[in-house]
């Protein structure tokens, strides 16, 4: 009982969303029926209902018919199989099925109309009225014109930043919970609008070509060398995604000096990564990259595809199975970019996102400081901390546009301001860990997702673009050290399990950085169609639209084309077969 009143209670915002679309259209006929005689407004109100009847009927009726043998709710995927081979499509239904299907389907419909002809059609509306003055008719059309726009409510699921999409509804573990919440008119109609021919994008080579040279580019063995945490048993983890951080707003880059003191020190006292790249532009791309090793697609983000994204490996997954306790804390929204369907469907156990505090917390535009939200991990990992050993993720907001941050620092520049105000924020934190026991059975990464805000018109084709820091740190770190391997955000959980000494070989495209014998490069995409690869004797960006190189540079120049065109096709390969 408590599984189905989940689904109803999650799954009505997406019903709300269609009944908010289906109701426009009785909208505008109620706003015709004002103007035009009854006999006219009948015929097509009933129309309309025949449609409405129909329609939800054989959506719903399929989605049922269908989830038993694909998984997951409706999507386009039926009007692809109905275009290239209907006969086929319907080869694995017996005639019985067939007829069986169709008379649940017409009855439905049936009982639907009449509900409809016999509740909702207004008749005294359509026929046999008085004659109704122009004033009133002025004034009711208003009225009904300020009711039909304020359907974008449900319809977009409130004033947040979020918008409404199939993962707004994700809220278990249990995967098909999330999938009897998803509406399944919204999520074929999603699908529709969305949709994105994978198999056929980038295909750079032959298949037999492009497995050549992308087998030699994986490795995912765990390190036979790795007595760097023998003495710790399932080590705490917590892992801090940095909004828009880079290298450039470091005292190491020597651009600036004083906006990241804390993260200056932090690196100091851990490893620290020197030659670490952002995989993307984009923070949904980013997430997915750092969490579940999948690199950046230029032309896509796989978080907005709740069938794929939810299918993927993760850390979360990964560590929950070996007796983690897992978390993850977002001040905004977490229905943003189908976040939440992603973090729910990939092993975390708890989300805490702005409708975990109170209204009175939720200062900025997209929630809650990033303060706030570090002070709340500090309480919760106590608790957490006390029987099973804990997986937490962060990503922090502050620093994201409009800037509005509690905090002052000596910078003019907002965006250089809030840099500093989630810097400062950091650092009491990272104080504050140091304090607790906990600390010494402790793994903290710190990485940003990309940069951002700062510098101002930011080219996507400078290879600087890319630099960011990535810090492990933590109690059980006992000997700082700068580390040289090549590397970017997808190389990041085969890097953790690989230290926990947990199986990563799930992660095809993740590589342990402190494995000698992978081969470390840094894979980079962003859109639409662009994306390089860098190795320490060439470093190459290339843009697909108009198929050319833009940046080519290093011993060996034009070594990594190949390598990357076979990289990407693969990519795409592996993420069209979820």
């Amino acid at each position: 009982m408590g599984d189905l009143l989940g689904v109803l209670g999650h799954g009505v915002k997406l019903d709300m969303a269609i009944a908010g679309y289906l109701t426009v259209l009785p909208a505008l006929i109620l706003l015709m029926g004002e103007w035009l005689e009854g006999k006219y407004i009948l015929p097509l109100w009933r129309l309309l209902f025949v449609f409405l009847s129909f329609g939800t009927a054989l959506f719903y009726s399929v989605n049922i018919g269908l989830y038993a043998y694909w998984g997951f709710p409706l999507d386009s995927t039926p009007l692809l199989y109905l275009k290239t081979s209907p006969t086929d499509t319907m080869a694995s239904m017996t005639m019985w099925e067939i007829v069986y299907r169709c008379m649940i389907i017409i009855v439905s419909s049936v009982l639907t109309y009449l509900l409809f002809e016999y509740i909702l059609v207004p008749k005294q509306l359509f026929g046999g009225r008085k004659r109704v003055p122009v004033r009133r008719k002025i004034i009711t059309t208003t009225f009904l014109l300020i009711m039909t726009a304020l359907l974008i409510l449900p319809i977009r699921g409130g004033l947040g930043t979020g918008t409404n999409h199939t993962g707004t509804v994700y809220f278990s573990q249990n995967i098909r919970l999330n999938h009897a919440a998803v509406n399944p008119i919204f999520s074929f109609v999603e699908s529709v609008l969305h949709k994105v021919d994978i198999g056929s994008q980038f295909r750079f080579m032959d298949d037999n070509e492009a497995n050549r040279i992308f087998d030699g580019m994986v490795y995912t063995q765990l390190r036979k060398d790795n007595d760097s945490l023998k003495f710790i048993t399932k080590p705490n983890v917590i892992v801090i995604m940095l909004e828009s951080f880079s290298k450039y707003i470091m005292s190491e880059g020597g651009h600036l000096t004083g906006v990241t003191p804390n993260l200056d020190s932090i690196k100091k006292e851990g490893w620290y990564f020197d030659q670490f790249y952002a995989n993307t532009v984009r923070t949904d791309r980013a997430i997915v990259s750092i969490l579940s090793g999948l690199p950046a697609q230029p032309s896509m983000s796989i978080m907005d595809m709740p069938n794929k994204s939810t299918q993927l490996p993760s850390i979360a997954r990964s560590l929950r199975s070996n007796g983690y306790t897992t978390s993850f804390y977002y001040g905004g929204d977490t229905n943003y970019s189908n976040m939440q369907s992603y973090v729910v469907g990939t092993g975390y156990q708890n989300v805490v996102s702005d409708k975990s505090f109170p209204s009175s917390q939720i200062t900025s535009k997209w929630g809650v400081h990033d303060g706030i939200v570090f002070d709340r991990i500090l309480k919760d990992i106590d608790e957490m901390g006390k029987n099973n050993p804990f997986f937490v993720t962060m990503m922090t907001l502050s620093s994201h546009e409009p800037f509005d941050v509690p905090y002052k620092s000596q910078f003019a520049h907002e965006a250089l301001n809030a840099f500093a105000y989630t810097d400062h924020e950091l650092g009491r934190f990272m104080d504050s860990l140091k304090t607790k026991p906990l600390w010494k059975n402790t793994l903290v990464v710190i990485v940003p997702d990309h940069l951002g805000a700062y510098p101002d018109n930011i080219d996507n084709y400078q290879m600087w673009r890319y630099e960011i820091p990535l810090v492990m740190t933590g109690g059980i770190i006992k000997e700082p050290q700068s580390i040289h391997a090549i590397g970017s955000q997808n190389d990041i959980a085969a890097t953790i399990l690989g230290l926990l000494n947990i199986d990563h070989s799930d992660f095809a495209f993740s590589k342990d950085l402190l494995d000698s014998r992978a081969p470390h490069f840094a894979f980079l995409a962003f859109p639409d169609a662009s994306f390089g690869m860098i190795t320490e004797r060439n470093q190459i960006l290339y843009d697909g639209i108009p198929n050319s190189v833009i940046l080519d540079r290093g011993e060996k120049r034009g070594e990594n084309l190949s390598k990357a065109k076979a990289y990407l096709q693969k990519l795409y390969d592996y993420i069209d077969g979820l």
